[in-house]
Order: C-alpha cells, then structure tokens, then sequence
C-alpha cells in the first residue's frame, strides 16, 4: 500500500481543510491503527495504535511513517486492526464517529478468502472477526457510528463488502488507483459534514417547536425523507442533544374527516340527576383520533362544568357515545347548556341548548 500511503499523505492537510468547512464550530479529531499481521508471517508489529488527537501534524507524521508490510502470506491481521480499533480508542459517546477501513489484502480464514498461502485459515488465530467488530461498534454506538470499506484492489473485493454490508449503512468503495483514495476519503468526510449540517436543522426544528410536532410534516418543511429525519432524531438522542422524541401534534379533524353530531337534552333538568346525552361520531380514517367533550351549564348563579373528559375514537368507527351528564345547581328557573366536542385544540361540534332547572 506504499502508493496509497503516500497519496493521502500528500492530500492530508486538503482533506482536513475542506472536512472543516462543512463541520464549522466542530471539534475533530483523527486516529490510526495500522495493521500487519502475526508472526511467523510478519514479526515487526501486528497492530499498531495511535489515538485520537485534534493535532493535524501529528497525525501526517504518523501516516508518513507508515510502511507496508513485506513478507509473508497475502492475508493480513484486518481483524485484529478493527478489534484494537474498537477496544484501543478513545471513542466519546457523545460525538460523531467514523470508523474507516483501508487494505489491499483480505483478512485471513476462509470465511473472508480462498487463497492457498492463508497461514491462518481457521481466521484470526486471537480468535476476532471483522464483521462481528464493526457489528460490535454499530450496536455500541447505534447511530453515530459511520462504518466505511475501501478496498485497494479486486482481490479484497468480496471481503471488504461484506464487511461492509454486515452492518445497516456500511459503505463499500472499490478503488484501483492510489491517487483515488484520498479523494474516496474526502467525499466520505463531506458525505458526514452534510449529514451534520441536516442533524442541525432538524435540532433547530426541535427547539424551535419545543418538541412538539408531526415528524412527516417536519420532514417536508426541512426537505428531509421521512426515514432521514427520524435517524436524525435517533442520532440526537444518543448524542443527547435532545432528551426523547417529540410528541406528534394530534390529528385535525380535517385530516380525518371526523364528523360529529350532538344529540338532545331535556327541557328540564333536576339538580343532582343525571340525563344521558348522546353524542353521534363517524371516524373514516385509518388513524385512532382523541377527542375532548366539554360540558357547561350557565344559570344566573354563574357558570358550572358538567364534563370535561377525553374519548379514543377507533379507525373506521360509526359509533354513537352515551355520556351521562349531572347538573348541579340549586338555581331555579331558565338556564344554558353548553357541550362543546374538541379535536385536538380545535372544535369539531358545539352547541348551546335552552333548558330549565326544576
């Protein structure tokens, strides 16, 4: 890999430059593992960690001392790199992470080739396994982990993809030239920083909302898939930037074509004695719709609730709802009753009848 060493070496300080355009008022930091593989086939170093640091010079000296490996078969430690990758790093939960893999030779075991000089075909002879690292890394991280594959030429193909593929969102790229390399690296970087860029307005949105709407509706005033916003949730919540989910706004009654019909209350009505009042519902919608009835007797002693509870309604319901309804006033004489049936904020039906207290 010495060309392809070489060449993000030379591009290093671009790829910082233009990753921190996108990412403005973020802390980045890069680390390297490099990898070879175990003795007898290579006795200089099987892994070889450099942690996290916000210090681009150190990490171009880093990369500018890296050599490839010489001897021995042609798989090498892939495993053992991605398990020091997990386990040596100082990954911070609270923060974006990528994970980037970069070889030109398959990992060993015959799960990942069928070369005749794999020294180790039974697989990493430490007993790791690169899919179930990066398995491992995405169920610790859940979202903000990125897991992406380069494969340096068509002999890591098949092995690098399924890498890749063993983890929801891995990305693969087939590279067969050094010098396309640091440009796969930059457009990974960017493709973060965009996706960053999208985190931030869907927080802005959450503030903004105080945590309080339809995540479709969201999606189509940001200009985001439905899919893409609510991963951008999930992503804010493991980050904790956001403490839960928002809470939908309830469906109007336009949207499900809710209809109400009050029915009748008696001409006169006996202070502490209940009278059932029916209340006609018809819900053509596939959605459970909540509703709020609101009864109020007014007498010229004042104003007095009789009901103030909420109703599920289901999908495709044609019901009618009994609810019994208890004056208590020991005014005599003409009076009011107000029911008023809400749909969310909004009224679906009202409707004020004259009556008498007796």
């Amino acid at each position: 890999m010495k060309d392809d060493i070489e060449a993000v070496r030379d591009n290093l300080f671009r790829i910082v430059d233009r990753v921190a355009e996108r990412t403005k008022g973020l802390h980045i930091r890069f680390g390297i593992v490099s990898y070879r593989d175990h003795p007898p086939q290579d006795r200089t170093y099987v892994t070889r960690v450099f942690d996290f640091t916000d210090k681009i010079k150190a990490v171009h000296r880093e990369i500018s001392d890296l050599s490839p490996s010489e001897g021995g078969d042609v798989p090498e430690a892939v495993a053992d790199g991605l398990y020091d990758a997990r386990t040596k790093l100082s990954w911070q939960k609270d923060s974006y992470k990528a994970l980037l893999l970069i070889g030109d030779a398959p990992p060993h075991g015959r799960n990942y080739n069928m070369l005749a000089d794999d020294y180790f075909p039974e697989g990493c002879p430490d007993g790791h396994d690169p899919r179930s690292e990066v398995q491992t890394l995405k169920r610790l991280y859940g979202n903000t982990m990125f897991i992406f594959v380069c494969g340096c030429n068509p002999l890591v193909e098949q092995s690098f993809r399924s890498i890749a593929d063993s983890v929801e969102g891995g990305r693969y790229y087939s590279l067969t030239e050094a010098h396309q390399l640091p440009e796969a690296i930059l457009g990974i970087l960017e493709d973060m920083g965009e996706l960053i860029e999208a985190d931030r307005r869907v927080l802005a949105y959450y503030i903004s909302h105080d945590a309080v709407f339809d995540i479709g509706e969201a999606a189509t005033e940001l200009g985001l898939e439905l899919r893409a916003i609510k991963t951008s949730l999930s992503r804010l919540i493991e980050l904790e930037h956001i403490p839960s989910w928002p809470s939908g706004r309830p469906l109007t009654q336009s949207q499900t074509g809710l209809t109400v019909e009050l029915g009748n209350v008696p001409s006169s009505l006996v202070p502490g004695k209940s009278f059932p009042f029916k209340i006609k519902i018809r819900n053509p919608s596939l959605a459970h719709v909540g509703i709020r009835v609101v009864a109020t007797l007014i007498t010229s002693q004042g104003v007095s609730e009789m009901m103030n509870e909420p109703h599920e309604i289901s999908p495709r319901a044609d019901e009618t709802i009994t609810i019994p309804l208890t004056p208590m006033s020991d005014e005599r004489g003409k009076a009011s009753l107000r029911v008023e049936v809400l749909c969310g904020s909004k009224t679906a039906a009202v409707r004020t009848y004259q009556t008498m207290v007796i």
